[in-house]
């Protein structure tokens, strides 16, 4: 679900931002900053990622008034702290604030993504709200610790009370193939163009 979410916002604000701008290349992906070993990434410089922060458990809902099967655990709602940072190395700074003010005007025009406006969203999921998310400089400091990167222009925001319980549809994703796997299935491809024939 959580993928399906971000996904669904990655889209919207790149085509807000394209149409704003007059623009034909998407300007806004889903990437962290930095990979694995702590390196920057070249597929988002000049670009607007998008990025999880944090995924936290909803307390206040936690447990009220649940009724299902015995046996069956309650739903879990979740808030996911979503991180918008415009990455225009310099001398291009002003166009990271720029980008910015697009992404505050985007959502404070969508809060509510919802079947009507956002028929991307998960089966399982009819509605969910966003809001601005303050954080003070000491927030900002271990955020920016955390990443393992200079503080570029950027915004949080606050994704609230995704459900996950037992029974929620799984969407079919494809599975992630191996060499390997990809090896044999090309080979498979290519005998059925053949006829059958094997190479």
């Amino acid at each position: 679900m959580i993928h399906q979410v971000l996904q669904t916002f990655t889209s919207q604000l790149n085509e807000y931002i394209r149409n704003e701008l007059g623009l034909s290349e998407d300007m806004v992906i889903a990437s962290s900053l930095m990979d694995i070993s702590g390196g920057g990434l070249m597929q988002i410089e000049n670009k607007v990622c998008v990025f999880v922060q944090n995924i936290e458990e909803e307390k206040l809902l936690k447990n009220s008034s649940f009724q299902a099967n015995a046996g069956m655990s309650p739903p879990m709602f979740v808030n996911l702290y979503i991180v918008v940072a415009a990455h225009f190395p310099e001398p291009n700074y002003l166009e990271s604030l720029r980008y910015i003010s697009l992404v505050i005007e985007f959502f404070q025009g969508r809060i509510l993504f919802d079947r009507s406006n956002s028929p991307s969203l998960p089966s399982s999921l009819d509605k969910v709200s966003v809001e601005f998310f303050n954080q003070s400089i000491q927030d900002l400091n271990n955020l920016w610790s955390l990443i393992g990167a200079k503080y570029i222009p950027s915004v949080v925001y606050k994704v609230k009370m995704l459900p996950f319980h037992q029974q929620m549809i799984k969407e079919d994703v494809g599975r992630i193939l191996s060499g390997q796997d990809l090896r044999a299935a090309r080979k498979e491809l290519t005998e059925k163009l053949r006829g059958g024939q094997p190479g």
